[in-house]
């Protein structure tokens, strides 16, 4: 399936019937969860989207407790892309941070990009151009440590390319112009058709905007072309909407009448009824404008007729999510003994990683309202697989029990500390309202201990890495935000010798700040 997927998807939903027919006949709850996740994105990528959104939900709750992180991302993705297509952008919202968080927290660079980018262009539709902006440039920050660089390089230049448009939008040539050079330099390496669109689109934005008129002749002319190489309206429709918003100002209608006519060809009728309202609202203004009322009015007989099969989808929509509910709320119900499990990592000691959900919350809620310092660090064991690799697992296990009682130690003489394992050899320790300094202290403490560690399990050169942040919370942050820019810090000491810390206070700081190790 992966083999053929974006490839031939007609025989991917086929190779996705199969697999649901078969998980059906086994019995197998969980394998009927991932059949039913991977037939609805099958469907998705063959544009079928009310069957997509069918199987995409009856699959996600199903599969959310298991390690499909990387199907999980891609499924809360596709379902922010259609709920934003039917307009139900609360919901859209919801599965777009669901893909980031999940991906965040498994490292799935490429996935969050992604989710990032699609949210971005949520937020500039909303009017939430600083959150969009925001939202682009983490984007561009995952993009940095995705291993594929023809990936990589095309997903940047995509990026660039809507940053510099959202410049443009909100009067700031000069910002734009930086990241359109940034875009040219990266499109330069792996030119690729599918960012035609929103390459030509920046250009076109960005020489108008200055006065170029050669210029913005040509990339306007580059935009309609890409516009009509378009297959996909959906997963395009913000360059689309863009050309269409550009064409209107210039009052450019034979243009506008062709692209209506291209996407009344290409959408079908009974899908994407968001993007059909839309497109008739448009319409509307265009033949008010050139006076043909009675085209017009045809428009908004039109978009009355799509208002209401989309009052009809929501409302079958509302109750499919609520019988949804339901069953989940009576499913956590009947396992209410095993959902309240112990919170305690057996192996360690210390609290484990669903516990740590909780309490970085209610400490980030705590320190935003009192504004004071959040501290999240995270750290690992340096080379931790040669040990198991050496030494063999049960070596491994010991050297974590004995580092969780350490740390156990080290918590009896801080109140405001909190620590947990995040899983294999990570940990994260949580600091409340701490300076620096007394940060570090802890930082110093835990880097000696691991000496005393060695030496009660007869290892040598036994070391940790931390990754630090530490400020007040913002209005636009998230707890998640302080384990993002933590992670960020610690791959910063490994990628630098290890052995080491780095305690930042933003994730800038990484670059625009100067190192001072620690130890």
């Amino acid at each position: 399936m992966e083999q053929v997927r974006k490839v031939d998807n007609e025989k991917y939903v086929d190779l996705a019937c199969d697999l649901f027919d078969m998980a059906q006949e086994e019995g197998n709850e969980d394998l009927r969860n991932f059949a039913s996740c991977t037939l609805g994105d099958a469907l998705c990528q063959n544009k079928e989207y009310s069957q997509a959104v069918y199987y995409l939900s009856e699959g996600l709750q199903g599969i959310l407790n298991t390690d499909a992180y990387c199907l999980i991302c891609r499924c809360y993705n596709e379902m922010g892309l259609i709920m934003r297509s039917e307009g139900h952008f609360i919901t859209s919202e919801e599965n777009y941070l669901n893909s980031i968080d999940t991906a965040r927290a498994h490292r799935l660079y490429y996935q969050e990009a992604i989710a990032c980018g699609n949210f971005a262009s949520l937020c500039a539709e909303m009017g939430a151009r600083n959150e969009a902006l925001e939202y682009h440039f983490r984007a561009i920050e995952c993009c940095q440590f995705i291993e594929d660089e023809q990936l990589r390089t095309i997903l940047l230049v995509t990026e660039f390319s809507q940053i510099a448009k959202l410049y443009v939008l909100s009067g700031k040539p000069e910002e734009a112009k930086k990241n359109l050079d940034e875009m040219n330099r990266f499109n330069v390496l792996y030119p690729d058709v599918e960012n035609d669109f929103d390459v030509a689109l920046a250009r076109w934005y960005y020489f108008d905007t200055v006065k170029e008129h050669e210029l913005a002749k040509k990339y306007k002319k580059e935009s309609l072309k890409a516009f009509l190489a378009v297959d996909d309206v959906v997963a395009y429709f913000d360059e689309i909407e863009s050309l269409i918003s550009k064409l209107y100002d210039q009052k450019d209608y034979s243009n506008l009448q062709q692209i209506f006519d291209h996407i009344d060809f290409k959408v079908a009728e009974d899908e994407v009824i968001n993007i059909r309202l839309r497109m008739e609202g448009w319409k509307v203004k265009v033949y008010e404008t050139l006076g043909e009322m009675e085209k017009a009015s045809q428009c908004a007989l039109n978009y009355f007729k799509y208002s209401s099969i989309r009052a009809k989808a929501n409302k079958k929509s509302f109750t499919t999510m609520l019988r949804m509910k339901t069953e989940l709320l009576q499913q956590k119900t009947r396992n209410l003994f095993l959902t309240a499990q112990a919170e305690t990592d057996t192996l360690t000691g210390l609290a484990n990683r669903m516990k740590l959900n909780n309490v970085i919350d209610e400490l980030f809620e705590m320190a935003k309202d009192k504004g004071v310092n959040l501290g999240v660090e995270m750290m690992d064991v340096d080379y931790f697989k040669k040990v198991n690799d050496n030494y063999g697992h049960s070596k491994g296990d010991e050297l974590l029990s004995v580092i969780g009682r350490e740390f156990k130690e080290i918590h009896k003489d801080y109140e405001n500390i909190f620590i947990a394992r995040y899983g294999g050899d990570e940990f994260i320790i949580c600091y409340y309202g701490m300076t620096d300094e007394e940060i570090l202290r802890v930082v110093r403490r835990i880097n000696n201990m691991m000496e005393k560690v060695a030496q009660e399990i007869e290892l040598e050169n036994i070391s940790v890495s931390q990754g630090i942040v530490n400020h007040v919370p913002q209005s636009l942050n998230r707890a998640w935000d302080y384990l993002n820019s933590a992670d960020y810090a610690l791959y910063f000491v490994k990628e630098h010798g290890r052995a080491n810390a780095r305690l930042i206070h933003k994730r800038s700081d990484l670059e625009n700040e100067e190192w001072v190790k620690v130890f």
